[in-house]
């Protein structure tokens, strides 16, 4: 049976006083900003195959993060076709896997037929 090598990433940032509104919270572009980055360095071992760089396709924000909470970010390999790599972006309070912040799918087009040697057997 084949199956995925999978490449995980993490990444983690503390919420500081310029990221906040006034209520304290995470603003969303600078949650987002910080998954667009992250997910660009989880696809560097894909480079040789993407044709597009990744795209938000599904985002899901379950919670605030407050000033000085820390944050991990998480990816993992969702899908990888002879078409497609989608990657699933999640971020949590570190320390705690069950405090999820949120979660994303990013998805990028790859060469057709060039995933070959990131399959093993």
């Amino acid at each position: 049976m084949e199956r995925i090598i999978n490449k995980n990433n993490i990444s983690k940032f503390t919420v500081t006083i310029e990221q906040i509104n006034n209520k304290k919270t995470l603003l969303p572009h600078v949650l987002y900003k910080k998954m667009e980055t992250f997910v660009l360095k989880s696809v560097n071992p894909f480079e040789q195959i993407i044709i597009t760089k990744p795209t938000l396709k599904k985002l899901n924000i379950l919670k605030n993060a407050y000033l000085n909470d820390r944050l991990q970010l998480n990816s993992v390999i969702k899908k990888l076709s002879n078409t497609e790599l989608q990657i699933i972006v999640e971020v949590i309070k570190s320390g705690s896997y069950n405090d999820v912040v949120c979660n994303a799918v990013f998805s990028s087009i790859i060469k057709k037929n060039n995933t070959k040697k990131y399959f093993k057997t």
